[in-house]
C-alpha cells in the first residue's frame, strides 16, 4: 500500500480538531454546573420558604436502603382501606429532589394534607428543623451490590463488580459516600426526633418494626390496620403494584433511558454471596472521613 502524503492543511486539522474535542468537553461540563448551579439555587431557595410541621415525617437512606418500603409501610398506616396512589410521590414527595427540578414548590408542598411523609436521601444538616426523621440503614454489602445493579440498569455503567466496588470505597458515585452518610445520620443517633431502623429488621422482622415506627411518630393504630400495613408490606405485595412505586424509573426517563424492574429481590445477604473476601473485609475496615458539608456538594443529591 502507498503511503498517504501529509498536506499542510492535514496537520493543522489534527490540532483542531483535538482543540474542538476539547472545547466540546468544556461546554458539557458548563453546562452541567449550570444545571447544577439551577437545580442547587431551586433547592435552596424552596428549602428557605419550607415550613415544617411537627408531624411531618422525613424518611431519609443512602439509596438501595429501604426508603420505598418505608414510604409504602407509612403510607399503608395513614391510609386505610383506599384505592393505591397512582404514583407514591403523589401522596410521598422526593423533598430535595421536586424543588430542585421544579416539579414542587414549597407552596406546593403546603397544600399536602398532615401528616406529610417525604421521601429523602439528604443528611440531617439540610433537612428542615421541626419535624420527625427516620434514616434507614442496610448492610453495606448489599447496598453496594444492589446499586451496582441500579446503575447498570439505569445509570449507564458498564463496568465490573471490582470497578463498582473501588468507585463505592471512594465514594465517587451519586449521593457520595455511603460511610459519611451513615456516620452523619448514627451520629443523631439519640435525638428525640430521629428514629434509626435497619432494614433487616423491615424485611426479617416487619411488625415489631412497624410497631416501633408507629410508637415513635405516636401513632395510635389498632391491630387490624398494623397487620394490613405487614401483609401489603411484603416484597410480593409490592412487586404487583410496582407500577405504585417506579418513581425511578419516571427519572430515568427524563434522560432517555429505558425503564428495567426497579424492585429487584428485596433481599438481605445477597452482598455476602457476591462479593470476595478482601472486598468484604474493605467494606469492614473503612470508616467515615468526616468531610464537612459544603453547598456544592448539594450538586450530588440533587441528580
Amino acid at each position: 500500500m502507498r503511503p498517504t502524503k501529509t498536506t499542510n492543511r492535514d496537520l493543522f486539522k489534527q490540532p483542531a480538531s483535538r482543540a474542538l474535542g476539547l472545547a466540546a468537553n468544556v461546554l458539557d461540563s458548563a453546562v452541567r454546573s449550570l444545571d447544577d448551579a439551577r437545580r442547587i439555587a431551586n433547592f435552596v431557595r424552596g428549602r428557605l420558604e419550607f415550613r415544617a410541621r411537627p408531624s411531618d415525617v422525613f424518611i431519609s437512606s443512602y439509596p438501595r436502603s429501604g426508603t420505598t418500603l418505608t414510604q409504602w409501610i407509612l403510607y399503608l398506616l395513614t391510609h386505610e382501606q383506599q384505592p393505591d396512589p397512582d404514583h407514591l410521590t403523589r401522596v410521598s414527595p422526593w423533598f430535595e429532589r421536586s424543588m430542585a427540578i421544579g416539579e414542587l414548590t414549597a407552596d406546593d408542598l403546603a397544600q399536602f394534607p398532615s401528616p406529610r411523609v417525604f421521601k429523602s436521601h439528604l443528611p440531617r444538616e439540610w433537612l428542615p428543623d421541626g419535624a420527625r426523621y427516620l434514616y434507614v440503614e442496610r448492610d453495606v454489602q448489599d447496598v453496594l451490590v444492589s446499586y451496582f445493579h441500579f446503575h447498570r440498569a439505569y445509570l449507564g455503567f458498564t463496568g465490573s463488580l471490582d470497578e463498582f466496588h473501588r468507585r463505592f470505597m471512594r465514594g465517587r458515585l451519586q449521593y457520595g459516600s455511603w460511610f459519611d452518610h451513615v456516620s452523619g445520620w448514627r451520629s443523631h443517633a439519640y435525638d428525640p426526633d430521629v428514629l434509626i431502623l435497619r432494614y433487616e429488621d423491615l424485611v426479617g422482622d416487619r411488625k415489631n418494626a412497624i410497631l416501633q415506627i408507629v410508637d415513635f411518630l405516636g401513632w395510635e393504630r389498632d391491630e387490624r390496620w398494623i397487620d394490613r400495613a405487614v401483609i401489603e408490606s411484603s416484597f410480593d405485595a409490592m412487586k404487583r403494584r410496582e407500577s405504585v412505586f417506579d418513581h425511578a424509573t419516571a427519572l430515568l426517563l427524563e434522560r432517555g433511558v429505558r425503564p428495567k424492574s426497579f424492585l429487584r429481590s428485596g433481599t438481605s445477604g445477597e452482598g455476602t454471596e457476591a462479593l470476595s473476601d478482601d472486598q468484604m473485609r474493605e467494606l469492614r475496615e473503612q470508616s467515615s472521613t468526616g468531610r464537612p458539608l459544603a453547598i456544592r456538594g448539594l450538586a450530588a443529591f440533587l441528580q
